[in-house]
């Protein structure tokens, strides 16, 4: 793959989008800023969306958005990222996170930027830096089912405020990953994840957000209703190299790990230690690590295996849960936190 700088498309009219999201996106031919202007110029917002090729939720809802010729002015210039194009693109659509042989690209945003994907995101924070909007909207899906919710690295009003005019839900993370919302960019920025790929609401979230971030006058004043829920500081349970992993309802033979081919149904709920998450060998927590703030793999204070079963040892919150394999292996099987009474 060759460096690429991504290309501008400035206030594209609706006759211009194409027919469906593949023709809107082979037009882009890859990278691609989509600048639209605003009533208010002297403000800016910005919108990174397809990040990864396998979260179509935030494309869907650009792409039916840009043909809307009724479509209100947006209160402010809109700047919109859409990354991932020839990933989305690529046999069978929407099902590469990125393409074979290159690197997340959500986790390119830090030096040394020296790969073709560094390249692009050093060019995508110039260009923000450049832009000085108000505020920055990273919009993705999850690779499980499961509700909508936005993650911040700081737990600031104004970060809160943002966060809480898309979910209910936020995190807070100090995780270091090279991820957008890890970058200075000048203000503030948050991710929201707007549910399950497959997920109809979570289509209808990104519209949603769309819709709020184009036309609200202000995106830091609290929105009536009650406090967003926190979860702070969430673990990663990562599994081991040359560990093998699959899902079904009982132990798959050849497969170190084997994970409950329904465990996204615990996505943000209560797990307590009755439930069962899969099966592993009696020692098969070694397969796995969960490091904590301090660079301490606390696994076994969270987790047990009890006649090959894998529990929780205590009442947690589990989220991002994937029913994909390939994924939990590159990236984690889920994140957590410890639940609060």
């Amino acid at each position: 793959m060759q460096h690429v700088t991504p290309q501008t498309w400035k206030d594209p009219p609706p006759e211009s989008i194409g027919t469906s999201i593949k023709a809107f996106l082979c037009q882009m031919r890859g990278p691609t800023w989509i600048d639209i202007t605003g009533a208010d110029t002297s403000r800016t917002r910005v919108l990174v969306t397809l990040l990864h090729g396998n979260e179509p939720s935030g494309v869907k809802a650009l792409f039916h958005w840009l043909r809307d010729p009724l479509r209100a002015i947006p209160r402010t210039n809109m700047s919109i990222f859409v990354c991932s194009v020839e990933a989305a693109l690529t046999e069978p659509e929407f099902s590469h996170r990125y393409l074979p042989g290159l690197p997340d690209m959500n986790r390119c945003f830090r030096p040394p930027y020296d790969s073709p994907c560094g390249y692009i995101a050093r060019q995508v924070l110039r260009r923000i830096t450049a832009l000085k909007p108000e505020a920055v909207v990273d919009m993705h899906n999850t690779s499980g089912a499961g509700p909508d919710f936005a993650v911040t690295t700081r737990l600031d009003p104004l970060y809160i405020n943002l966060a809480q005019q898309f979910s209910s839900r936020l995190i807070l993370t100090e995780l270091h990953l090279g991820a957008l919302m890890e970058a200075p960019v000048g203000c503030p920025i948050i991710t929201l994840e707007c549910g399950g790929i497959f997920d109809l609401s979570a289509d209808q979230k990104a519209v949603t957000a769309l819709e709020i971030l184009s036309r609200s006058n202000n995106l830091f004043l609290a929105p009536p209703g009650p406090e967003i829920d926190l979860y702070r500081h969430p673990l990663r349970l990562e599994i081991k190299d040359g560990v093998s992993l699959t899902y079904g309802e009982q132990a798959e033979p050849g497969y170190d790990v084997t994970l409950a081919f329904d465990i996204e149904k615990h996505n943000f709920g209560i797990t307590g230690p009755g439930e069962p998450l899969g099966w592993i060998p009696h020692d098969g927590l070694d397969y796995f690590t969960a490091i904590n703030d301090q660079g301490l793999d606390i696994k076994h204070d969270l987790f047990q295996v009890i006649d090959g079963v894998l529990h929780v040892r205590l009442p947690l919150r589990l989220f991002m849960i994937t029913p994909r394999p390939e994924i939990a292996i590159k990236d984690c099987l889920f994140y957590l936190v410890k639940a609060t009474p």
